[in-house]
């Protein structure tokens, strides 16, 4: 896959697997939108990179989130929805509230920034989605009702 002159957008940029994922896109010539809850963090990550890295702090449980950080990423060739909160524990533990907060981070944002950004994708003629998640999804394991 060819990215220079692409824009990627990197959701939990704040954290290690994020971090990781950005600096490699940044190192094969994309332009890189820095997306995360800690402004810090961002800050630092792009400091790091240098140009054609751009700090976009966002919270996706709030329920505009997506929305804002979509129109504030513009047009964006590679969506990788990486922020994820974690849900471990069990079931009866979890407070309502947190529940719909593990929910829209881990799966209602993701399918909300998908939404926003594909259209643009689909007008260019190119784009690309990735979608990070947890072996969790695929094999239960005690403690993990969520």
């Amino acid at each position: 896959m060819q990215l220079g002159g692409q824009t990627a957008l990197v959701t939990g940029a704040t954290g290690g697997i994020g971090a990781a994922i950005a600096r490699a896109l940044h190192a094969r010539g994309a332009r890189v939108l820095l997306s995360g809850r800690r402004a810090e963090v961002l800050d630092e990550l792009q400091a790091s990179l240098g140009d054609r890295a751009e700090a976009l702090p966002a919270d996706l449980a709030e329920r505009d989130g997506p929305a804002r950080l979509a129109e504030a990423a513009g047009a964006v060739d590679v969506l990788v929805a990486n922020a994820a909160l974690p849900a471990s524990g069990r079931l009866e533990e979890f407070e309502p509230e947190e529940i719909d907060r593990a929910l829209d981070v881990n799966l209602r944002a993701p399918v909300q920034l998908a939404r926003a950004v594909l259209p643009g994708m689909l007008e260019r003629g190119r784009g690309h989605l990735v979608f990070v998640s947890s072996l969790s999804g695929k094999a239960a394991s005690p403690r993990s009702g969520i």
